[in-house]
């Protein structure tokens, strides 16, 4: 299928939508036309924020598209995750905010692919998990490594070893989603969050995500040190000269003139 993904920029705001319903499965051509928006968004500055979504209501993606494993199995071959782990990482390294909209079912790698972006937002019915384990495998697209880091060790592990999918309000507090909603919701409030960060100063919003990013990998001190070099090159910025300008002068900063 030409379309199993569907991409635009409108109004400064990309959207990724996967469209295989109704369980939106992850595969080689998914990858494909997932690689080249994303190339297409580090080279193009119109985009300032983007939205990834899955189509219907069942799934944001309920994961890999198992029958593309069964060719390979009893074989040890490192490529059968690299394409998830390449179009994740491209995900995680986009210097503009990325939101994911999550509904019904985000299992194993759809969840993977949540964990890649800076922000989820889901509906109060959704299902989040990892059931690798349920299969004799495990996350194999970023799982043991991104959930640790976000909801702490001794959960993550829980979680995957376990394969038992969480409830919204549980992933809400342990800090896996930024906001529940009512259901039929999530898109809506993914679009809202959008339209507000767009407007904010794209030179800023890229430089707290690498400040952010690189700095967690840091010690303190060195982290510390890297925050005040990415601060100086903030200041030299017309956006915060245009910022400090509009707030002694009591007007609306006017930001991101590209």
């Amino acid at each position: 299928m030409d379309d199993v993904l569907l991409c635009k920029i409108e109004g400064k705001v990309a959207t990724m939508e996967i469209n295989r319903p109704p369980y939106n499965p992850l595969n080689p051509a998914v990858f494909e036309k997932m690689i080249g928006f994303l190339e297409e968004l580090y080279r193009n500055e119109e985009a300032h924020v983007l939205v990834i979504k899955g189509t219907g209501e069942k799934a944001f993606s309920a994961g890999a598209d198992i029958n593309q494993f069964v060719p390979r199995l009893g074989s040890k071959d490192i490529s059968l995750t690299a394409g998830f782990h390449k179009t994740f990482e491209l995900l995680n390294q986009l210097s503009i905010p990325v939101i994911a909209a999550l509904k019904g079912h985000v299992l194993g790698g759809g969840l993977e692919l949540a964990l890649a972006c800076d922000f989820r937002i889901c509906d109060e019915n959704t299902k989040i998990g990892l059931p690798e384990v349920n299969l004799g495998l495990f996350p194999g697209a970023g799982g043991t490594q991104r959930l640790p880091r976000l909801i702490g060790k001794s959960k993550a592990m829980e979680m995957i070893m376990f394969g038992t999918p969480i409830e919204a309000e549980e992933a809400k507090q342990l800090g896996l989603v930024n906001k529940v909603v009512p259901a039929g919701l999530v898109e809506e409030e993914a679009m809202s969050w959008a339209n507000t960060l767009k407007e904010k100063p794209r030179v800023a919003l890229q430089k707290i995500k690498k400040t952010i990013q690189h700095g967690s990998n840091l010690p303190l001190s060195e982290g510390l040190r890297y925050e005040m070099e990415m601060f100086a090159e903030m200041f030299v910025s017309e956006d915060a000269t245009e910022g400090v300008t509009a707030f002694l002068e009591k007007r609306k900063p006017n930001f991101n003139r590209i």
